[in-house]
């Protein structure tokens, strides 16, 4: 059975509401705050962890480029000493295969001079022959007026070509250069020849 209300009983809000509605801040206000400052500070150290590991890792690179640079100076010495052995090397090693070509040459060095000296015109100069990377070139000058010097220079290239001692011993004759000199009617010219490639 339901006991009757009293006069002791009080309502559920039965003290007195102070509270200015208005002037209170909202709840949603006061939460999009904290999380921007939450997102504001998370980036800020963010962006401190990065820069500090940029620091960091700028400090060792520039550490280990003082090691490398102090071992660089304390073998400075040695290495240019093994620089300048190594190209003693390499310019012993040049002559050495020099003279194995010339050894082992298609033909026999003296009777080629021969047969230059046989067929060279009376008006050219041979001022040097040489014999390198498998082919023979030769190099002097040509008494002629402009007119007559890539004629008489063709018509030798021809007689190199027609002569049977040296056509026996060289595929190809050609004369890549003719160049005009600083004297008057003299003319520089170049004459490589490749020798035949003996029979597989």
């Amino acid at each position: 059975m339901a006991r009757k209300p009293t006069e002791f009983d009080l309502e559920p809000n039965w003290h007195l509401d102070y509270r200015d509605i208005t002037t209170l801040p909202e709840d949603r206000v006061v939460r999009v705050r904290f999380l921007v400052n939450t997102c504001a500070g998370a980036l800020v150290l963010i962006l401190v962890t990065i820069v500090g590991w940029q620091l960091l890792v700028r400090r060792d690179i520039a550490a280990q480029l003082r090691f490398w640079d102090e071992k660089i100076s304390l073998h400075r010495h040695d290495h240019d000493e093994l620089q300048l052995t190594l190209r003693d090397y390499m310019n012993e090693a040049g002559r050495i295969k020099d003279a194995y070509d010339l050894i082992h040459a298609p033909f026999i060095a003296s009777e080629f001079v021969l047969s230059i000296g046989r067929t060279v015109p009376d008006r050219m100069t041979v001022d040097m022959i040489g014999y390198a990377d498998g082919s023979v070139t030769i190099r002097g000058s040509l008494a002629e007026p402009p007119e007559r010097a890539s004629r008489v220079l063709g018509r030798y290239i021809e007689t190199l070509r027609t002569d049977p001692q040296i056509n026996a011993l060289f595929d190809d004759i050609s004369a890549p250069s003719l160049d005009r000199s600083r004297q008057e009617d003299l003319f520089n010219f170049e004459i490589v020849l490749k020798p035949r490639r003996p029979a597989p």
